[in-house]
């Protein structure tokens, strides 16, 4: 009897063990999951945040250039000087169409998406505005030129601003929405970690006592009966 005990026991201890290392199992699995999401978001703070500031921050340097450029544009007395500002004014304007094209590649909220095309919208207008006082100001008509830049293409350009500025807010707000949210999964890891070397231990004591109860089945001597 004491040996059937004892073999019961040592399959009880075998399942025990077997429900820690497949707990484990599931664990590591876990952490791998979890630390894929973390590089996940992390990426995306670099690729989607980051880097779409930095070139929303060169689209309004651009935009200032160009209404400097104006500016010099109805101040120049010669046509090549006008022709030089009127290619800088061109080239700044093609720069701002490829990092606008490049920022629509990036993972964009609803907000932004609505943002950007209120963004779109009004360089159009701004552009129109600005060619136009361009063209006056290169017929030699500078007053108009002047008149249309106060009246008609600062505002314009100030209007444009605005979009301009939610979307460089936006990536900060989103940018730490998911720095915060990589914290948490790097928190949940750290626990989960703490639990997977908890379970190791136990599964090393469990270990231990299955070996220790092999190791007394083993020694078990076998009793001989005398029947009478």
């Amino acid at each position: 009897m004491k040996w059937t005990y004892r073999i019961r026991e040592r399959n009880k201890v075998a399942l025990a063990l077997g429900a820690v290392f497949l707990i484990i199992v599931l664990a590591n699995w876990w952490v791998s999951f979890s630390m894929q999401q973390v590089s996940t978001q992390f990426r995306s703070v670099y690729q989607d945040r980051l880097v779409p500031a930095l070139d929303i921050a060169a689209m309004q340097e651009r935009y200032y250039q160009n209404l400097m450029l104006l500016e010099e544009h109805m101040q120049a007395q010669t046509e090549e000087l006008e022709l030089q500002l009127h290619v800088s004014f061109n080239h700044n304007l093609k720069e701002v169409d490829s990092l606008l094209a490049k920022y629509e590649t990036t993972y964009l909220t609803q907000k932004e998406a609505a943002d950007l095309e209120q963004l779109k919208s009004a360089v159009t207008k701004l552009t129109q505005l600005q060619l136009r006082a361009m063209e006056l100001s290169h017929a030699r008509d500078k007053a108009a030129a002047a008149n249309m830049y106060k009246t008609e293409v600062v505002p314009a350009f100030n209007q444009m601003l605005l979009p301009l500025h939610a979307l460089s807010q936006l990536q900060q707000e989103v940018g730490h929405e998911l720095y915060a949210s990589a914290e948490r999964q790097l928190s949940s890891l750290k626990t989960l970690s703490y639990l997977v070397i908890a379970l190791a231990v136990i599964l090393a004591l469990l270990v231990g006592s299955l070996l220790q109860t092999s190791r007394k089945i083993k020694n078990i001597k076998p009793q001989n009966f005398h029947l009478n």
